[in-house]
């Protein structure tokens, strides 16, 4: 497996925001409302994140010959689940931006003010869950062979 690109993290980002503040544009337009961010997202995102790191130690001790309980399957697993996480968290990073901006058009309104931080929180985490994983998918990395290949 090869580690997640920036230029993919980023683009994914990009297009995600940008998408997403387009649809939330039209959407608080045509209805006058927009789409609420619970305030307890970002501590989904939070969660998943000491989640990923935990097992990510685990598959850190395994590839170090320490001992641990992580077999090799379990650490294929942690890898994907990883690689799913950046590319999440580059998403969810694009989608809170998106919603940051389009309540920053009027901030001045109380309700688009608690809109504007809990978005803010949430994209926040999501940057987190986005480093999480790229350290994650570092330690899944399985240390290069001293073995020459055979002739």
């Amino acid at each position: 497996m090869r580690g997640t690109s920036w230029q993919t993290l980023l683009g994914t980002a990009v297009v995600v925001g940008a998408v997403s503040y387009l649809g939330l544009t039209v959407l608080e337009t045509r209805s006058g409302t927009v789409v609420p961010v619970a305030a307890q997202t970002w501590l989904v995102l939070a969660v998943v994140a000491v989640v990923l790191l935990l097992l990510g130690r685990s598959v850190r001790r395994l590839t170090e010959g320490r001992t641990t309980r992580m077999d090799h399957l379990r650490a294929a697993r942690v890898a994907m689940f990883a690689k799913a996480c950046s590319l999440c968290g580059a998403a969810f990073t694009g989608y809170f931006a998106a919603q940051v901006a389009v309540a920053w058009t009027n901030i001045s309104a109380p309700a688009l003010r608690d809109h504007a931080v809990w978005s803010g929180a949430a994209g926040v985490a999501a940057l987190v869950l986005l480093a999480v994983a790229l350290v994650v998918e570092h330690w899944c990395r399985l240390p290069p062979e001293d073995d020459p290949e055979p002739a």
